[in-house]
């Protein structure tokens, strides 16, 4: 088993500086496709954009391997490269963190693991990994940049009110 991250999910951990503490919460190695990496670092940094040096360090930093990936056959099915080639390494064996909607329902569809980024924070707090406060903080840093919506947040407030309920009736 093994993460995979599509180019908008490793932006927002880098965004919101959770990209360390993710490395240090998840249990199976985590890869990208040179297509998320072509996307964020190379085109980012021609870009001048300041996330793309961040994120290039902490992929270095953590040893995050690059595989390439023949995504021909799959980009008409997905938004970007991205995405198709994160579809094709989660076919193979991973999980795919994806924020894109459209990507995520045909994950869904294709029956292959798939998860959004807050839904990873919350499951860390569910295998008590992270505290309730810290979920709390990392959702506000998510919101902040558009990495989830208002909808998820007031159903993980839902989920904390029912967690708290049935703890006190414990």
């Amino acid at each position: 088993m093994r993460w995979i991250l599509d180019s908008c999910t490793l932006i927002y951990l880098i965004k919101t500086k959770l990209f360390s503490e993710f490395m240090e919460l998840i249990k199976f190695p985590l890869v990208i496709d040179s297509r998320v990496y072509e996307e964020v670092v190379i085109k980012g940094k021609a870009k001048k954009y300041p996330d793309a040096s961040e994120a290039e360090s902490a992929l270095n930093k953590f040893k995050i391997p690059v595989i390439s990936i023949d995504v021909s056959q799959e980009i008409n099915r997905f938004n970007d490269p991205g995405e198709a080639s994160c579809y094709i390494l989660a076919k193979e064996e991973g999980i795919c963190l994806t924020s894109d909607d459209r990507a995520y329902k045909k994950f869904l569809a294709e029956d292959l693991k798939v998860m959004r980024v807050d839904s990873f924070y919350f499951e860390m707090l569910n295998q008590n990994r992270i505290a309730e406060g810290r979920f709390i903080y990392t959702l506000k840093k998510l919101e902040g940049i558009n990495a989830t919506k208002p909808k998820s947040i007031l159903f993980f407030m839902e989920k904390l009110k029912q967690r708290r309920d049935e703890s006190k009736n414990d």
